[in-house]
């Protein structure tokens, strides 16, 4: 077999590199810090947290500009078939119709930018709190 991803322990994401599988309990509280952008209280699930919070980083990179442009494209052809396209076809063209589906559009595409760019903003400050944790900065 492969070597596991970068940042990734043998266990899998959550995991400790080489350290023993952590209970339920454990993963979700170090998901709900690494999404708040917080530290582990326990200084054990710290590497953990970063490699969770690593993951979530990498995910966010890769995600976030195709999701947004399929999600808002979408939303402007439904848009310009379900309003635009009938207003046409009745009555002529309606610039009006035809530029405010661009428009609800663009804000979606710019709402989503800005949700991913907060959530990868929350993983870099877990990041970097629990590496501080680790090293023994405490909070």
């Amino acid at each position: 077999m492969s070597d596991p991803p970068a940042g990734l322990g043998p266990e899998g994401p959550g995991e400790p590199h080489g350290g023993a599988p952590m209970d339920q309990a454990a993963r979700r509280r170090v998901s709900l810090a690494v999404r708040a952008g917080e530290a582990v209280t326990d200084p054990a699930d710290a590497p953990a947290a970063v490699e969770l919070a690593r993951l979530a980083q990498r995910r966010l990179e890769d995600r976030t500009l195709p999701t947004a442009l399929r999600i808002s494209g979408g939303v402007v052809l439904v848009w310009l078939v379900l309003v635009a396209l009938p207003a046409t076809i009745s009555t002529g063209v309606h610039p009006a119709a035809l530029a405010a589906g661009v428009g609800v559009g663009v804000l979606l595409f710019s709402v989503i930018l800005l949700l991913g760019r907060r959530q990868l903003r929350l993983a870099r400050r877990a990041e970097q709190r629990n590496l501080r944790l680790i090293g023994g900065g405490g909070r």
